[in-house]
């Protein structure tokens, strides 16, 4: 990797983490908390631990971000149908509504972020992350 491309990322992240979070702000859901609703919403019903692995974020965080959201009414937890030292965690009506208007927000926020990019560049930045997303993955498996 040149020098350029690795300090582009280094410089591009924490302002990045600022505007989704200035994006998130317009509805009351931590970021942490929206990435949590995110995964239920496009994987369904998952366990705490499934839901620490996915988020990269320890047991004892997963637990507090549940226990939020579960106090909140945007999640239930419900016993595992076949694992009884496991708990489910999944939306709410009202967690699938509040993810959703969230993530329109977070969309439209997103939208005016690349809305001097043309299709073809933006096409290429949707195969780079997701190559990276994909090798970060890689690299986190091993």
């Amino acid at each position: 990797m040149s020098q350029s491309a690795a300090r582009a990322i280094c410089q591009f992240v924490p302002p990045f983490v600022r505007f989704l979070r200035e994006g998130l702000a317009q509805v009351p859901i931590s970021p942490a908390r929206f990435q949590v609703l995110e995964a239920l919403k496009l994987d369904g019903a998952l366990s705490m631990v499934e839901l620490a692995e996915r988020l990269t974020v320890t047991k004892r965080n997963i637990t507090s971000l549940v226990d939020g959201l579960e106090k909140d009414g945007l999640v239930s937890r419900t016993p595992h149908p076949t694992d009884r030292r496991s708990t489910l965690v999944s939306l709410t009506t009202v967690g699938d509504s509040t993810f959703c208007s969230a993530a329109k927000i977070q969309h439209d926020h997103l939208a005016k972020l690349m809305e001097g990019l043309n299709d073809r560049q933006k096409d290429e930045m949707a195969q780079t992350l997701t190559y990276l997303t994909q090798k970060i993955q890689e690299c986190s498996d091993t």
